[in-house]
């Protein structure tokens, strides 16, 4: 069943067209990636699927009924409410039942004194109950916690007010409110901003089981590959539709140039075959043959073959050294950091060797940003030291973007460096795709995107063999993404950096310092290999995991957790054995109480089915206790899906 058609539609921004006969047909349960440059109008579109913004023309159609939910790049309003209550009003259908299913139950109780019948009274009841328990009721409020768990709060955040969050928390917050409405149809705009990985993955398993139907914008090539069924590409005005995910539609996608290439060129042969031929015979004795081929030409020419799309000139990026360093690089020792009473890490020790690439991962506000500072010489430790090896140079990435002069043009910014001359500076900028009058716009008019390759403009010319690096790829198209991806890649020096982009991970990183819970541990590989080791930690923990009827912590759904008996690559057989027979062995606990806590939940219904019950002093107490068996099974459910699942 179509949940959106939209006929080419074409969206205008800023008095000028951005896109032009853009169709596609969404059915329930597929999911659509929307990719393209910055600036391709990727946003523009979401906001006139969702009805915020009137289409130039053509048209966009949503099924009747059909219930939308739109994520923009914008914050939840600041408000005195607690994140808890924030979130549960997405929910406000399911309170609003719930309190009628109450004063419904008290009419029950006393239906012969209001003078109401009681069947009349009961068969409401029983109709409303149906809906509630369909759409979730019971567990509603575990549902809560659950989503604001996986997006990165925790039990701290959930009293805290609105306006106390930061803007990325009010943005989680907001994505939350999206995903508990459970919308027919989902448009999610750059949805992984501002999450860790950990929140990542748990909105990309989150995504593959929802039955709804999703547009996204991202920038997230592993989440785009994991839950995309189809791509559709933004690109100089006009869109482009392929089926299957994002690494299928980087092939098709090659394919289909290769082919209009091929065809330009044949066409091209044809036509310089043919006038050839007509200036050659024109005027003598095979006159009347040149006439056919000036026709053949003119067809040719009517039914035209455009010429192969022009490539977008890419981002030129080549980060060389103009020294190396000694070959031990970087030396931490029993460091330490402590803001107020809160400690975000402490006893750190680790090396690093020239050539190394390590990467930075671990939740918000794990210490990861304030570890490259103290590195870097911009803050002090709380304790410990650090040593920087013979000849390093470092340079230096930060994640936001003040270190700019908004008033200072593009060329003056890279004017400033010794030495730079303005024929330098204006070959260096067309590298990064800064030309002709764009050199001259001052720099607090340009976008995130622009900011940061003018930043790595910068670092470019460091001649820097060490390289800190702090969310280098924020407001990077994947364009730009590839060609920093590529040029650090190929960098002959020392790189250590904070990402949560997966992909740029895996690409790049030899090393993993995985920051949590006050500590930062060293992991060999990249991010799949960190990942599956994790996977298997966590599965041979299991039997020491809360016991029953204990709630935990919601556990990161989506890929890289790994089968729970599987364990690294690396594992023995014998402690592959031992992860499997624990994993047997949890599967079991939680059949054993599933089955219990049924049993009594079957027999509560079987009571709550009397309307006597309602009457007795009890009544209320039996029903409390029913909703508080449905949530406890809820999550039971999930736990046994998870480890079963292994």
């Amino acid at each position: 069943m179509a949940v959106l058609t939209v006929q080419d539609l074409a969206c205008d921004a800023g008095g000028q067209r951005l896109l032009t006969g853009v169709s596609f047909v969404l059915n329930r349960g597929e999911r659509l990636a929307v990719v393209g440059p910055n600036g391709a109008g990727k946003s523009t579109l979401l906001r006139t699927l969702a009805g915020q913004a009137e289409p130039a023309s053509g048209r966009v159609v949503v099924a009747p009924g059909c219930r939308v939910g739109y994520l923009a790049q914008e914050a939840v309003p600041p408000s005195d409410r607690a994140v808890a209550e924030e979130a549960a009003r997405a929910l406000s259908h399911i309170w609003g039942w719930e309190g009628r299913l109450r004063d419904l139950e008290a009419e029950m109780a006393s239906a012969a004194a209001a003078g109401r019948a009681l069947r009349e009274v009961t068969a409401e009841y029983d109709h409303l109950l149906a809906r509630f328990e369909a759409a979730g009721g019971y567990a509603a409020p575990a549902r809560v916690r659950s989503v604001l768990f996986g997006l990165g709060f925790r039990e701290p955040d959930l009293s805290l007010p609105v306006r106390a969050l930061s803007g990325g928390q009010r943005v989680r917050l907001g994505l939350a409110k999206v995903l508990l409405a459970e919308p027919d149809l989902l448009l999610l705009d750059e949805p992984t901003n501002h999450l860790d990985l950990a929140a990542v993955e748990w909105l990309e398993g989150y995504l593959r089981v929802s039955r709804a139907a999703a547009v996204i914008v991202s920038h997230d090539r592993y989440l785009l590959d994991s839950v995309a069924g189809a791509v559709l590409e933004l690109r100089a005005g006009r869109s482009t539709y392929y089926r299957g995910n994002y690494s299928a539609y980087l092939e098709a996608r090659e394919a289909r140039l290769r082919q209009e290439e091929a065809a330009w060129r044949r066409r091209e042969e044809e036509r310089q075959r043919l006038e050839a031929f007509i200036r050659r015979y024109q005027a003598g004795s095979r006159a009347r043959q040149a006439k056919s081929r000036e026709r053949a030409l003119a067809r040719l020419e009517e039914e035209g073959t455009p010429p192969p799309p022009v490539a977008r000139p890419g981002l030129r990026l080549q980060f060389g050294p103009r020294h190396e360093s000694a070959e031990e690089v970087l030396v931490v020792r029993d460091l330490a950091r402590a803001v107020g009473d809160r400690v975000l890490f402490r006893d750190v020790t680790l090396r690093v060797r020239r050539g190394e690439r390590v990467a930075l991962v671990g939740p918000n506000g794990a210490g990861k940003t304030t570890f490259l500072r103290i590195l870097h010489g911009l803050e002090a430790p709380s304790a410990g030291r650090v040593w920087w090896g013979v000849g390093v140079r470092r340079g230096y990435f930060a994640q936001d973007l003040d270190d700019l002069d908004p008033g200072r043009t593009v060329l003056q910014t890279i004017l400033q460096l010794p030495g730079m001359t303005v024929f330098e500076a204006r070959s260096l900028l067309a590298r990064f795709l800064f030309r002709g009058e764009d050199v001259e716009r001052p720099v607090g008019v340009l976008s995130g995107g622009e900011r940061s390759r003018l930043r790595l403009a910068r670092l470019v010319l460091s001649g820097a063999n060490t390289l800190l690096l702090d969310e280098p790829t924020n407001h990077l198209d994947a364009d730009a993404r590839q060609a920093l991806e590529e040029a650090l890649q190929v960098f002959p020096g020392t790189i250590l950096f904070v990402s949560h982009d997966r992909y740029f991970i895996d690409r790049l990183a030899t090393r993993v310092w995985a920051f949590a819970d006050g500590a930062v541990t060293d992991h060999p590989g990249n991010y799949t290999a960190y990942r599956e080791a994790q996977a298997a930690a966590q599965a041979a923990a299991a039997p020491a995991s809360a016991p029953a009827g204990q709630p935990r912590e919601p556990a990161a759904a989506g890929p890289g957790r790994g089968a729970a008996g599987d364990g690294p690559p690396h594992a023995t057989p014998r402690e592959r054995r031992r992860a499997e027979a624990a994993r047997q062995a949890e599967v079991r606990r939680l059949e054993t109480e599933i089955a219990r806590l049924e049993a009594e939940r079957d027999e509560l219904a079987a009571r709550l089915a009397d309307p006597d019950t309602y009457r007795s002093p009890r009544g209320r107490e039996i029903a409390a206790r029913y909703q508080a068996l449905e949530r406890e099974l809820e999550r039971l459910y999930v736990e046994w899906e998870r480890a079963a699942s292994g």
